[in-house]
């Protein structure tokens, strides 16, 4: 029985390059520190594009889109299914569309005030610390409380069903 090898590190460069490589790939597995130096990269191009108003936002929404197959082979790496990720998409999708809703419903029915901005404030008060938007909150804590555990176990030694280790080697 041959015994495993741990490689080295990537670094901040090898780790972007990696992860460019393969931009548009889903399947796969992709180490932790591909995963981490590239989320670092992007959390500081998005500090940087916030200060361009429009082009920032566009460059922002490409950075988070060049993110998920980076997550889906991150969580094929822990051997986990990359539609992990995709639990936040729904749930964000439904919730999104169902505040929108309410909204607007709240609107076409006429019962925003207008006279008053006390009665005003009270109103989006008790539209936000509805039970229903605070249960989404506390699921969407909780999932992404997960997914950080997730995201940061170690690789699976082994070939799992996503692939060899990029992680470790046989010698």
């Amino acid at each position: 029985m041959r015994e495993l090898r741990e490689k080295p590190q990537l670094t901040i460069e090898e780790a972007i390059r990696e992860a460019l490589n393969k931009l548009t790939k889903f399947s796969g597995r992709s180490r932790r520190s591909e995963y981490w130096w590239c989320a670092l990269a992007v959390f500081i191009s998005n500090i940087v594009l916030g200060f361009i108003p429009l082009i920032g936002s566009i460059g922002s929404l490409f950075l988070a889109l060049a993110m998920i197959p980076l997550t889906f082979r991150r969580l094929h790496d822990t051997g986990r299914s990359g539609w992990w990720w995709g639990v936040e998409a729904i749930f964000g999708i439904c919730f999104t569309g169902g505040l929108i809703a309410y909204l607007v419903s709240v609107v076409l029915a006429g019962d925003i005030p207008t006279d008053d901005d006390m009665k005003l404030l009270k109103f989006l008060f008790m539209t936000f610390v509805n039970p229903y938007i605070i249960a989404g909150l506390l699921f969407l804590l909780v999932y992404r409380i997960v997914m950080l555990v997730f995201l940061c176990q170690d690789s699976q030694p082994e070939i799992n069903k996503y692939g060899e280790s990029p992680k470790y080697t046989n010698e």
